[in-house]
């Protein structure tokens, strides 16, 4: 069940985040209460067995939606929830509410950059030392709506 995220639900949201990240890309929880207060309506956890398998930080930034955090506990990918939660903000692009999704990503992160990219994201930068280990990161940019429906709305 994907559903709003709420402050309750930021200790859920940082066990996924535990799970998914290096140690040095976890936020803190107290950067994760204040994104999702302060990016509350476009952001999101999805349940599942009564707890949080993942979720996205998405916050507008202009005429823009940036992911600014988006995992799933790693016992429940390749199952559609994260698809499910960067519809979330892909939808926002398909109904005309922004005119790009844009997020950053490692360099060496396959399986999320095949999502991306299958979404419909291209890369539009690369963000030298992004990461704190020194490792790059791109940035991804989606501003083809047409593509962004297609997306979210095939099974």
């Amino acid at each position: 069940m994907l559903r709003r995220c709420q402050v309750l639900d930021v200790e859920g949201i940082y066990e996924v985040e535990t799970k998914s990240f290096k140690p040095d890309d976890v936020y803190s929880i107290e950067l994760l209460k204040f994104l999702c207060a302060y990016c509350n309506d476009y952001s999101y956890v999805y349940v599942a067995d009564g707890k949080i398998i993942g979720y996205v930080i998405t916050c507008i930034e202009g005429g823009a939606a940036h992911v600014i955090s988006i995992a799933t506990d790693p016992q429940y990918r390749r199952r559609g929830v994260g698809k499910s939660l960067l519809c979330t903000a892909i939808n926002l692009l398909a109904r005309g509410e922004v005119q790009e999704v844009f997020l950053e990503v490692r360099v060496s992160n396959e399986a999320a950059l095949r999502l991306y990219k299958a979404a419909g994201f291209e890369v539009v930068e690369t963000l030298k030392n992004y990461y704190s280990d020194g490792e790059d990161g791109y940035r991804l940019s989606l501003r083809d709506r047409k593509r962004a429906k297609e997306f979210c709305y095939s099974k």
